[in-house]
């Protein structure tokens, strides 16, 4: 392999120039350092690079004919790749445009070799049956830099998914930086610090009208009923400048509008730090360099929901996604994102936003990528080409870490909010959907990598692409045919995968039960593969089902329990018994309503508040009619209101029949109360096993609930005050930056020990916080 070639053909090269020939030098310099081995023939359409060119110092040999007249370079440009190509015999041609395809595939012919172009946006849809249709078909490898285009392409085209990968488009992360606006500029336009500036910078091509600007026009007047002073900044030139400038004139906004013209390329980092939100509601863009700047400046960004701006975007993790048609959206993503709500968006906080976006988009991980695209039709696969990357790109570590779950509740989204944010982490989550029909959770704010099949049905094969390729795969479901498909091709892949789930055997029970999950979970039984089972009482089900010969770890849900541990009750509180919940057979609440009748038989002076709501709710109100003044309805209730109702109680009862975990069972012990809970509740195995904290009771067992209730009730306060205070200890080591800490520690030793020669070894499983 060491005299072998690969031909690249651009349309031009030079730094400082377009989106496309900023992205073919990306492309160029990461083959040069993935394949050290191959001699590396660029042939250059437009530009020549300069003499000093780093590009050259690598050892990247340029052809260019750009000397020659703009109507015969194409015809020179030919004659050149198709000589050397006949010389060389490459192990294969790219173009970084789709314009030279056809052109390739003539070298195919006569050589046989492998050929694949990179497809950016316009260029490649909505293209007549014509030459470059035909060529789409015939070459071996397509490569899109957004979603969109593929989904475009295949569906146009009738191209087989399966050929056309996704790569994003990277930036230059040591230009754009975050900063405070510049002095300079502010005087410039005469514009004041506090002043808020939006920003749009693009062509200004009558060709390329999707850009939005008009449409931004269209929304500054509701903008300035909530931002009077506001300024919109264009930066860019063309031919469509003088038309621009007629719409502002049309629109009175001539003390509102600031068009730029042509800015040098050393002023646009500061340009992007002048502005407070960068507006660009594109509706047919290839995928959007600038919304990558724009955000490694720490700025928010408003972008079109219909074309690449959403790969760009991340699918709104990184930004805001707005119809590019519609005025008063476009208004409302303004407003939004100059008042950086909601409150926990990337957006609202400029070091973690760059963080994010230099995490996903950065060069590292988007050269790796590029390289492990390439690798198959130069006959390797990527394992070979990460051997073969410079240090900053293959020991990244930037793991890709895919996990596959069922359902977006607050919880899951706030742990792998916090996870996307570990450092060496590129975490993407697949839900399976949104609905949870027991619950009225509003969706939460993702700011992680996602899909939503139930949304997005047709991303399926995305979903799927995205669980091959990842460095680790983690299954926190099963009985779904997605996540089935999922688990049967991850582990015939070979590469690291674990299965992540609460202890088994509630839903399908006795030897039914095992038969049901040995089939569904074949692959799990099959392969000795890691298993992180959700507490204590996870790992021992597990355990006795899967049996010794594999790793176990302890790997519980987690909460931000600071907003927990910040409750403080009131006095008369303290004898108030809580539960929080939904109002189900499993979670034992008709139990609980039949104890507290009991005990308030006997103790007039008893409370209990219910925080829930849920099918059982009838019965339980029949149940406790007697007692009814005893007893307070809270109702359901969002998750961010759960502190300030668990601030009314004192002592909590969770008495589930059933429950793989029971966080709500963690954020009252969080919260200073002592608890209540059955031996089948996989946090009171946690945590109240050792006695100080709570009780424990059999499930199923209403004398035994209401003992343990009425010895609560009786406690001396001092005695109830030192529980609670216990409770708070018991449960502070499971913080989420601790479950974050653990979750990465955990994936590393996977994908360590699986590189070392196959799948961990059994340990113990990490002993329990305590």
């Amino acid at each position: 392999m060491q005299d072998a070639s690969i031909h690249i053909w651009v349309p031009g090269i030079r730094e400082g120039a377009g989106g496309i020939q900023a992205f073919s030098r990306v492309y160029v310099q990461t083959v040069r350092e993935a394949f050290p081995w191959a001699l590396i023939r660029v042939f250059v359409k437009n530009d020549e690079p300069e003499a000093d060119d780093p590009l050259r110092r690598m050892g990247v040999r340029f052809y260019s004919v750009a000397g020659h007249p703009p109507w015969l370079r194409s015809f020179m440009l030919l004659l050149w790749g198709l000589g050397y190509g006949l010389l060389d015999r490459p192990r294969c041609v790219v173009t970084t445009h789709l314009h030279f395809l056809p052109a390739l595939l003539l070298l195919r012919w006569l050589r046989g070799v492998r050929v694949m172009s990179v497809l950016h946006g316009i260029e490649a849809w909505n293209l007549r049956s014509g030459l470059r249709v035909w060529a789409m078909r015939r070459a071996d490898h397509l490569m899109a830099v957004s979603h969109h285009t593929r989904e475009v392409v295949i569906g146009s085209y009738g191209l087989a998914a399966e050929r056309v990968s996704v790569v994003p488009n990277t930036f230059d992360t040591e230009r754009f930086q975050t900063g405070p606006k510049p002095e300079a500029l502010l005087q410039r336009y005469g514009l004041s610090p506090e002043q808020p500036v939006l920003l749009t910078v693009s062509r200004l091509a009558i060709t390329e009208r999707y850009k939005g600007h008009r449409q931004v026009l269209a929304a500054l007047g509701e903008v300035r009923k909530s931002h009077p002073d506001v300024r919109y900044l264009v930066v860019g030139t063309g031919d469509d400048l003088p038309r621009l400038q007629e719409a502002v004139r049309a629109r009175g906004l001539e003390q509102q509008v600031i068009l730029a013209g042509h800015v040098p390329g050393h002023e646009l980092p500061d340009h992007y730090r002048l502005c407070d939100a960068f507006v660009m509601p594109s509706s047919k863009e290839g995928f959007g360099i600038v919304f990558l700047e724009a955000m490694a400046c720490g700025k928010p960004v408003v972008a079109g929901n219909a074309d690449g701006s959403v790969d760009a975007l991340d699918g709104g993790r990184l930004g805001i996604l707005v119809d590019p048609h519609d005025p008063a959206e476009i208004a409302q993503g303004i407003r939004q994102a100059l008042r950086r709500e909601p409150e926990e968006a990337l957006w609202g906080d400029p070091e973690r936003l760059r963080a994010a976006v230099v995490a996903q988009f950065g060069y590292p991980r988007v050269s790796r990528l590029l390289a492990e695209d390439l690798a198959p039709l130069l006959g390797m696969n990527s394992r070979e080409v990460s051997a073969l990357l410079p240090p900053r790109n293959r020991q990244r570590k930037v793991r890709q870490i895919v996990v596959v779950t069922q359902l977006t509740s607050p919880y899951q989204v706030e742990f792998f909010n916090a996870l996307s944010l570990a450092p060496g982490i590129h975490l993407e989550v697949i839900y399976l959907t949104s609905e949870d029909r027991g619950r009225q959770w509003k969706l939460p704010g993702i700011a992680h990598t996602h899909l939503i099949l139930s949304r997005t049905p047709h991303l399926r094969k995305d979903a799927m692409l995205a669980v091959r390729r990842a460095d680790l795969a983690v299954f926190n479901f099963y009985t779904d045919w997605f996540t089935l498909a999922a688990i049967r091709e991850r582990a015939a892949s070979g590469s690291p995968w674990v299965f992540w789930g609460e202890r088994p055997g509630f839903l399908q029970t006795g030897r039914a039960g095992i038969a049901l999950r040995w089939l569904l979970l074949r692959p799990l039984h099959r392969q000795p593969v890691p298993i992180w089972g959700v507490g204590r009482f996870g790992v021992e089900g597990y355990r006795r089902e899967f049996g010794e010969k594999r790793d176990y770890q302890n790997m519980p849900y987690f909460s931000d329990l600071q907003r927990f541990m910040a409750v403080e009750s009131p006095p008369e509180a303290q004898r108030v018994f809580f539960y929080s919940g939904s109002f189900t057979q499993r979670k034992g609440v008709d139990l609980l309503a039949q104890a507290f009748a009991r005990l308030a038989s006997l103790h007039p002076q008893v409370r209990l508040v219910l925080a829930g709501s849920g099918p059982l709710e009838p019965e339980m109100r029949r149940i406790l009619h007697d007692h009814a003044e005893k007893v307070t309805w809270l109702g359901f209730r969002q998750w961010e209101e759960l502190p300030e109702c668990y601030a009314r109680g004192g002592i909590f009862c969770f008495p589930s029949r059933y429950d793989g975990w029971g966080l709500a069972l963690v954020e009252a012990m969080a919260s200073g109360m002592p608890a209540i809970s059955t031996r089948r509740t996989g946090a009171a195995v946690e945590f109240l096993e050792e006695p100080g904290a709570g009780w424990l009771v059999p499930d199923g067992d209403v004398p035994a609930l209401t003992a343990a209730m009425e010895a609560a009730l009786l406690l001396p306060g001092a005695e109830l005050d030192a529980m609670g205070r216990c409770a708070r200890q018991r449960v502070a080591g499971d913080t989420l930056d601790s479950g974050v800490e653990r979750f990465s520690r955990a994936a590393e030793k996977v994908i360590k020990e699986w590189a070392g020669g196959g799948q961990p070894q059994p340990e113990r499983s990490e002993p329990c916080a305590a």
